[in-house]
């Protein structure tokens, strides 16, 4: 079977090629409609039942998002800072996405009507401290709360006017700060523009300048080259057919693709350089090329592309499409390699005379040293694997978002600013619902539990209906105008966003506003505010609590379960996929150790580096399976071979690493090129991703050059 689909692709290797080159138009004309969308609810398991929840909440109360603006000045209630707050305050609500601006410059005129001590009045408010007024009496807020929107170019629109209308009022008057979940989603959007700008052109040239050093020939490269470009289009196509859109994760698979992919072209190249030499006939030529090469390259692609398609089991949807479209561009490339890469060649190749031999290299002298000290070699690689495994169970999962940007970048430093001077800018909700008979006792319940959760160092402000209501009805007031306050209040607005009747019902809501903090201790503030909610409301009404932050933290925390799920899922058929190809138990056997222990050996390091799981690096043990298992299939192959002429152990891994040994030595190294250009990103989890996947690489050519010897040698392998 795999003779004739060699000599077929041989034969029609040219019209193939003009084919697949052809066929690209197809994709291209989808990139018109591509877009990326970074939004917070994107990254939510939509399938949960506290997802239905926050669904509802949003259905009875309206959006929870909301931008915090803050200034440092001398007296944030002189007439100066009120009037550049009133011309903020008006220019935010001539946005169309802006429901309601809160500022502290409207409360000061209304009560500048009732009282000659109205500075000193609202500086007593405990409502307005650590919401409009910051605790060190300099700073100053105001909060915007913004319509839903489900559109990412929405959302878009809204924070640019907001941003512009920050900057045409402050001017140099002074600096503004701004921070809130719209502009997070937004911020990640540009990074991930900027990345996708980035990625590509640098992974272009330096999968081109490895290339030319790895194969020698400009016509070689342009062959490689070509196969994975249109593997890249064609997979980045059917995303965008698909209606998928490109965020944080998914923007690297272009990259990524690219340089994954060389693999296979590289191996068909290096096979066809050597076979040339010895062939008087091209045709011929590719077909032992290609008949050599169908097998290790559709499997070792085949056993990637598992180690990708095992993510789709994450709660996380971008994690999710990444696996999908990273496995179907893993399958593409065997198709293009075989298609394009033989076709380029037929018409490109050079001729005998400016080929060189390449059947020598360096890694089988070092395969010889390993079968003769294999013993010394299996207790190396035990111990580094059992010390690998111990430090792996410390691992920590990391879901702040806002640790995915540089701590110097503006948005870090605005968050920052915010929750140490002004208030928090993440929310926990509460939603309790209780029949309206009841009512009077459930506010009473939410009020104290609203002084008991304010109590904790982590929380900036608690927000409820009733401190909302007797915020200023107990203002002192002169008799002409005993009305005013109450009929002009600026709060009352928010009301209801903060209490709903129907059909005999009431529902309160009850927000909790939390400075910067790790993942650690947000779980458990999180308990806390769970274990007190239980015990004053839960006897009272039925409650949910909620919000976009504690369904983020949820959806990160599951990612140790899909780490140790995908990962298991991807090695245990990786590895019985080598099994099936290569007919044999042993050579599973041979295949265990020299694949775990790079990874293990990769979750140890990041525990050193006190570096945490997160929505990218959690991705790394499923995929870096995969790609560690190609030069294993590829060394084990050709064994096989060598071992059925004949041939002894030793004498087997040498020739073996003799006509491997330079492929196998050139994919580690532009793969770990590639995984390093991730580090230009801005993201911290995809630098993450490309110093882990580089490292990886790296360890996994150890594992195939110095364990996978000694595991052959001793398990007899083909005897």
């Amino acid at each position: 079977m795999v003779d004739r689909i060699a000599q077929f692709l041989a034969a029609r290797c040219r019209w193939l090629a003009l084919i697949s080159v052809l066929s690209t138009t197809v994709p291209l004309y989808q990139f018109k409609d591509a877009r990326i969308d970074n939004s917070i609810e994107v990254w939510l398991g939509k399938k949960t039942t506290e997802y239905t929840q926050y669904r509802e909440f949003l259905d009875r109360y309206g959006n929870e998002e909301f931008v915090a603006i803050a200034g440092t000045v001398e007296d944030p209630l002189s007439e100066d800072c009120l009037a550049l707050q009133r011309n903020l305050s008006d220019g935010l609500r001539r946005i169309e996405d802006v429901e309601n601006v809160l500022d502290i410059a409207d409360i000061a005129d209304l009560l500048k009507q009732a009282r000659p001590d109205w500075k000193a009045i609202l500086q007593q408010n405990d409502f307005f401290h650590n919401l409009l007024l910051g605790s060190n009496e300099r700073t100053f807020g105001l909060i915007v709360w913004l319509k839903r929107m489900d559109d990412p170019t929405v959302r878009r629109i809204a924070v640019e006017r907001i941003e512009s209308v920050v900057k045409e009022v402050s001017a140099d008057k002074m600096e503004l700060h701004l921070a809130g979940t719209p502009l997070m989603n937004v911020a990640l959007d540009r990074g991930s523009q900027n990345a996708a700008k980035r990625f590509l052109p640098v992974a272009l040239m330096v999968s081109l300048g490895f290339l030319t050093v790895a194969l020698r020939s400009w016509r070689s490269v342009v062959a490689v080259v070509a196969s994975v470009a249109i593997t890249t289009v064609w997979t980045l196509g059917l995303m965008v057919l698909l209606g998928k859109t490109l965020n944080m994760v998914t923007v690297v698979l272009p990259s990524l693709l690219f340089v994954l992919c060389l693999s296979g072209g590289i191996h068909i190249v290096c096979r066809f350089q050597s076979v040339l030499l010895r062939s008087d006939d091209l045709s011929s030529a590719l077909g032992n090329t290609l008949k050599g090469t169908i097998r290790p390259v559709f499997l070792s692609n085949v056993t990637t592309a598992v180690g990708f398609g095992s993510l789709v089991i994450s709660d996380m949807q971008p994690v999710v499409d990444f696996g999908i479209f990273a496995a179907i561009g893993m399958i593409l490339s065997v198709l293009f390699n075989f298609t394009i890469v033989p076709g380029l060649l037929s018409v490109l190749h050079a001729s005998r005379g400016h080929e060189r031999s390449i059947d020598s290299h360096w890694t089988a002298a070092i395969g010889q040293a390993v079968v003769r000290r294999r013993g010394t070699a299996l207790i190396i690689a035990g111990i580094v694997l059992i010390a690998s495994v111990g430090l792996a169970t410390r691992g920590k999962v990391e879901s702040n978002v806002l640790k995915f940007f540089p701590g110097d970048s503006r948005i870090s430093r605005d968050y920052r600013f915010i929750g140490q001077n002004l208030t928090g800018v993440y929310t926990i909700e509460l939603d309790a619902s209780t029949q309206s008979r009841n009512g009077s006792t459930l506010l009473k319940a939410m009020d104290e539990l609203s002084v008991r959760l304010a109590e904790r160092p982590e929380v900036a402000k608690v927000i409820n209906y009733r401190n909302l209501a007797l915020c200023l009805s107990k203002v002192p007031r002169s008799a002409f105008v005993p009305n005013q306050i109450t009929r002009d209040n600026p709060l009352k607005p928010m009301l209801q966003k903060y209490r709903r009747t129907q059909d005999n019902q009431i529902s309160l809501r009850m927000s909790v506003l939390i400075r910067a903090m790790s993942s650690k201790d947000f779980y458990g503030l999180l308990d806390h505010i769970k274990e007190e909610t239980e015990q004053r409301i839960g006897p009272l009404s039925e409650y949910t609590i909620t919000g976009v932050v504690p369904l983020l933290n949820a959806a990160q925390k599951s990612l140790i379960d899909t780490q140790i799920r995908s990962f298991a899922i991807a090695c245990s058929v990786i590895l019985i996929l080598i099994g099936l190809f290569l007919q044999s138990i042993r050579a599973l056997l041979a295949a265990v150790l020299p694949n775990l222990v790079p990874i293990f050996f990769l979750f140890a390091l990041m525990v050193v580096l006190e570096i945490p799981f997160d929505a990218a690096t959690v991705m790394i043990a499923s995929v870096a399976i995969g790609i560690a298992a190609d030069d294993t299939i590829h060394f084990l192959s050709h064994f096989r071979l060598e071992r059925q002429q004949g041939k002894d152990m030793a004498d087997a891994v040498q020739s073996t690493f003799q006509k491997t040994g330079r492929a196998i030595t050139f994919t580690s190294v532009v793969a770990t090129a590639g995984f390093m250009i991730l580090m230009l990103a801005e993201f911290k989890p995809i630098q993450y991703f490309g110093l882990f996947g580089s490292v990886t690489m790296v360890t996994a050519w150890v594992g195939d050059v110095f364990i996978l010897p000694a595991c052959v040698a001793s398990l007899r392998l083909w005897d």
